[in-house]
Protein backbone atom coordinates (compact mmCIF):
# COMPACT_ATOMS: atom_id res chain seq x y z
CA UNK A 1 0.00 0.00 0.00
CA UNK A 2 3.11 2.26 0.57
CA UNK A 3 4.13 2.10 -2.88
CA UNK A 4 0.61 2.85 -4.51
CA UNK A 5 0.26 5.96 -1.76
CA UNK A 6 4.07 6.82 -2.89
CA UNK A 7 2.88 7.75 -6.23
CA UNK A 8 0.03 10.37 -5.53
CA UNK A 9 0.24 13.55 -4.35
CA UNK A 10 -0.01 14.64 -0.18
CA UNK A 11 -4.26 15.03 -1.11
CA UNK A 12 -4.63 12.16 -2.85
CA UNK A 13 -3.14 9.86 0.16
CA UNK A 14 -5.17 11.27 2.78
CA UNK A 15 -8.38 10.24 0.31
CA UNK A 16 -6.82 6.74 -0.16
CA UNK A 17 -6.18 6.30 3.65
CA UNK A 18 -9.79 7.28 4.23
CA UNK A 19 -11.13 4.73 1.52
CA UNK A 20 -9.13 1.75 2.77
CA UNK A 21 -10.44 3.02 6.63
CA UNK A 22 -13.60 2.61 5.28
CA UNK A 23 -13.15 -0.43 3.60
CA UNK A 24 -11.64 -1.91 6.16
CA UNK A 25 -14.71 -1.09 8.92
CA UNK A 26 -16.89 -2.55 5.79
CA UNK A 27 -15.00 -5.93 6.12
CA UNK A 28 -15.22 -5.93 9.68
CA UNK A 29 -19.05 -5.45 10.06
CA UNK A 30 -19.57 -7.69 7.09
CA UNK A 31 -17.25 -10.17 8.92
CA UNK A 32 -19.34 -9.85 12.37
CA UNK A 33 -22.93 -10.05 10.19
CA UNK A 34 -21.80 -13.15 8.69
CA UNK A 35 -21.03 -14.77 12.55
CA UNK A 36 -24.40 -12.85 14.13
CA UNK A 37 -26.46 -14.75 11.64
CA UNK A 38 -24.58 -17.70 11.93
CA UNK A 39 -27.43 -19.71 14.42
CA UNK A 40 -30.69 -21.12 13.64
CA UNK A 41 -32.96 -18.48 14.52
CA UNK A 42 -33.09 -17.25 11.04
CA UNK A 43 -34.33 -20.54 9.85
CA UNK A 44 -37.43 -22.71 10.06
CA UNK A 45 -35.99 -26.15 8.32
CA UNK A 46 -33.07 -28.13 8.69
CA UNK A 47 -33.40 -31.32 6.04
CA UNK A 48 -31.56 -33.90 6.12
CA UNK A 49 -31.39 -35.83 2.59
CA UNK A 50 -29.27 -37.90 0.34
CA UNK A 51 -28.05 -36.57 -3.13
CA UNK A 52 -29.12 -39.63 -4.85
CA UNK A 53 -32.82 -39.57 -3.51
CA UNK A 54 -35.64 -38.19 -5.56
CA UNK A 55 -37.47 -37.56 -2.77
CA UNK A 56 -34.99 -35.63 -1.50
CA UNK A 57 -34.26 -33.37 -4.32
CA UNK A 58 -38.31 -32.78 -4.52
CA UNK A 59 -38.51 -31.84 -1.01
CA UNK A 60 -35.03 -29.44 -1.82
CA UNK A 61 -36.78 -28.26 -4.57
CA UNK A 62 -39.94 -27.51 -2.48
CA UNK A 63 -37.82 -25.41 0.20
CA UNK A 64 -36.01 -23.59 -2.20
CA UNK A 65 -39.16 -22.32 -3.63
CA UNK A 66 -41.59 -21.62 -1.25
CA UNK A 67 -38.87 -21.18 1.76
CA UNK A 68 -35.67 -19.55 0.31
CA UNK A 69 -33.32 -17.94 2.86
CA UNK A 70 -35.43 -20.07 5.79
CA UNK A 71 -33.87 -23.81 5.22
CA UNK A 72 -30.64 -25.39 5.16
CA UNK A 73 -29.99 -29.10 3.76
CA UNK A 74 -27.07 -31.24 5.38
CA UNK A 75 -26.22 -33.87 2.52
CA UNK A 76 -25.42 -37.23 4.03
CA UNK A 77 -23.38 -38.25 1.82
CA UNK A 78 -20.79 -35.32 2.79
CA UNK A 79 -19.16 -35.84 6.47
CA UNK A 80 -20.89 -32.98 8.51
CA UNK A 81 -24.52 -34.01 6.92
CA UNK A 82 -23.67 -37.87 8.11
CA UNK A 83 -22.12 -37.22 11.38
CA UNK A 84 -25.39 -34.71 12.20
CA UNK A 85 -27.74 -37.46 10.72
CA UNK A 86 -26.37 -40.29 12.91
CA UNK A 87 -26.75 -38.31 15.96
CA UNK A 88 -30.57 -37.74 15.07
CA UNK A 89 -31.23 -41.35 14.02
CA UNK A 90 -29.67 -42.37 17.17
CA UNK A 91 -31.40 -40.18 19.79
CA UNK A 92 -34.98 -41.07 17.91
CA UNK A 93 -34.32 -45.01 18.04
CA UNK A 94 -33.48 -43.99 21.66
CA UNK A 95 -36.75 -42.92 22.29
CA UNK A 96 -38.87 -45.83 20.64
CA UNK A 97 -38.86 -44.62 16.49
CA UNK A 98 -38.14 -47.57 14.70
CA UNK A 99 -34.83 -47.79 12.92
CA UNK A 100 -36.29 -48.37 9.40
CA UNK A 101 -37.69 -44.70 9.79
CA UNK A 102 -34.85 -42.97 12.02
CA UNK A 103 -32.58 -43.95 9.19
CA UNK A 104 -35.04 -42.63 6.19
CA UNK A 105 -34.30 -39.55 4.21
CA UNK A 106 -35.48 -37.28 3.82
CA UNK A 107 -36.14 -35.97 7.57
CA UNK A 108 -36.70 -32.42 8.39
CA UNK A 109 -36.01 -30.03 11.24
CA UNK A 110 -38.86 -27.80 12.01
CA UNK A 111 -37.87 -24.55 14.00
CA UNK A 112 -39.38 -21.28 15.44
CA UNK A 113 -37.13 -19.14 16.14
CA UNK A 114 -34.25 -21.20 17.36
CA UNK A 115 -36.29 -23.87 18.99
CA UNK A 116 -36.79 -27.25 17.63
CA UNK A 117 -40.41 -27.82 17.39
CA UNK A 118 -40.77 -31.08 15.13
CA UNK A 119 -38.98 -33.47 12.97
CA UNK A 120 -40.91 -34.68 9.70
CA UNK A 121 -39.53 -37.98 8.35
CA UNK A 122 -40.18 -38.09 4.50
CA UNK A 123 -41.22 -35.91 1.39
CA UNK A 124 -44.27 -33.69 2.50
CA UNK A 125 -44.45 -31.09 -0.22
CA UNK A 126 -47.08 -28.85 1.25
CA UNK A 127 -47.07 -25.16 2.48
CA UNK A 128 -49.99 -25.05 4.64
CA UNK A 129 -48.44 -28.02 6.36
CA UNK A 130 -45.10 -26.40 7.22
CA UNK A 131 -46.61 -23.43 7.60
CA UNK A 132 -49.04 -24.75 10.78
CA UNK A 133 -45.50 -26.47 12.01
CA UNK A 134 -43.94 -23.10 12.08
CA UNK A 135 -46.73 -21.04 13.87
CA UNK A 136 -47.21 -23.90 16.68
CA UNK A 137 -46.24 -23.24 19.89
CA UNK A 138 -43.21 -25.02 21.55
CA UNK A 139 -43.02 -26.92 23.97
CA UNK A 140 -40.08 -29.25 26.29
CA UNK A 141 -41.33 -32.27 23.61
CA UNK A 142 -40.07 -32.85 19.82
CA UNK A 143 -43.47 -34.39 17.74
CA UNK A 144 -42.22 -36.77 15.45
CA UNK A 145 -44.32 -36.84 12.03
CA UNK A 146 -44.25 -39.66 9.81
CA UNK A 147 -44.94 -37.43 6.69
CA UNK A 148 -47.69 -35.34 7.15
CA UNK A 149 -49.48 -37.85 10.34
CA UNK A 150 -47.77 -36.90 14.15
CA UNK A 151 -46.76 -40.18 15.50
CA UNK A 152 -46.45 -41.38 19.32
CA UNK A 153 -42.77 -40.79 19.55
CA UNK A 154 -42.14 -37.48 21.07
CA UNK A 155 -38.48 -36.85 21.75
CA UNK A 156 -37.69 -34.54 24.83
CA UNK A 157 -35.80 -31.32 23.84
CA UNK A 158 -32.93 -31.26 26.39
CA UNK A 159 -32.17 -34.87 24.50
CA UNK A 160 -31.73 -32.78 20.96
CA UNK A 161 -29.39 -29.96 22.49
CA UNK A 162 -26.36 -31.35 21.86
CA UNK A 163 -27.35 -31.92 18.08
CA UNK A 164 -28.84 -27.90 17.46
CA UNK A 165 -25.28 -26.92 18.92
CA UNK A 166 -23.76 -29.00 16.66
CA UNK A 167 -25.63 -27.70 14.10
CA UNK A 168 -25.26 -24.58 14.84
CA UNK A 169 -21.86 -24.57 14.45
CA UNK A 170 -21.97 -26.49 11.31
CA UNK A 171 -24.35 -23.61 9.68
CA UNK A 172 -23.71 -20.50 7.28
CA UNK A 173 -27.53 -19.43 6.23
CA UNK A 174 -25.86 -17.00 4.09
CA UNK A 175 -24.70 -20.06 1.34
CA UNK A 176 -27.98 -22.46 1.92
CA UNK A 177 -29.35 -24.65 -1.07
Amino acid sequence: MVTILSNYGHTNKKLLKKILVIFLVCCVLAEASLVSSNDLTSLNFIMFGSKTCPHCKALHNFFNTNYQGRFYVFWVEDVAGSNLFYKLAATEINYGLSQDYAIAVPQTLVLREGTLIAVVIGEVENTEFWNQLVLSNTTSKVSVYLGSSKSSIVIPSESLENLLSDLEKNINPQTSA
